[in-house]
């Protein structure tokens, strides 16, 4: 598979992945009833997808390698686990939105050493990075431990920290997934396959 069609697969699936995000935090927010096991399984599709881009993510070859540079581990991880979601979906309801908090809080703090790595490219971009990171972490460590007893609030915290998640990584490859011109060049001379 050539270079570039990796990046730009890569590119284009986390910013699917991030309106997927979106989506799924404007549902959290404003339709609180749905039902566990239509819960179960489309978070269990979007925990293998997140997984796959994750993974291609990895074995692309952009100029900074920040984006994608902890997503292999990160991304089986993902596809692992929406399996087991798919797989036992009913019996592991109660675990999912913990299991989602931790997924952001994990997300977060990759992006964290993202947002440090891309001030050292002096790129400057990495302060908001590095702050909608601190956000996402705040999100998820709330979804976890739930300290709003009512279920419409820790819906809104749900749905706020998926579109938070959406928005970092939709800015991260944004900013970050830059092609070097050397591997243009060996892409138009026909170089650039695997």
């Amino acid at each position: 598979m050539k270079i570039l069609k990796k990046i730009h697969m890569a590119r284009d699936g986390y910013i699917l992945i991030s309106i997927i995000f979106y989506i799924a935090g404007i549902i959290c927010m404003t339709v609180p009833s749905i039902s566990p096991l239509v819960l179960c399984i489309i978070g269990g599709i979007i925990l293998v997808a997140y997984g796959i881009v994750k993974t291609i993510g990895y074995i692309s070859d952009d100029l900074y390698d920040l984006a994608f540079q902890y997503d292999l581990a990160c991304g089986i991880f993902l596809i692992v686990l929406g399996v087991i979601v798919l797989g036992c979906n009913l019996r592991i309801r109660t675990y999912l939105s913990p299991g989602f908090g931790l997924l952001l809080l994990l997300d977060a703090v990759f992006k964290v050493q993202t947002a440090k790595d891309a001030k050292v490219f002096g790129l400057k971009i990495w302060k908001w990075i590095l702050i909608l990171s601190i956000i996402v972490a705040t999100f998820g460590i709330l979804i976890i431990i739930k300290p709003f007893g009512g279920s419409h609030i820790s819906h809104v915290i749900t749905g706020c920290g998926f579109f938070a998640e959406g928005l970092m990584n939709h800015l991260t490859v944004k900013e970050t997934v830059k092609i070097s011109k050397q591997i243009q060049g060996r892409e138009k001379n026909g170089e650039g396959t695997d």
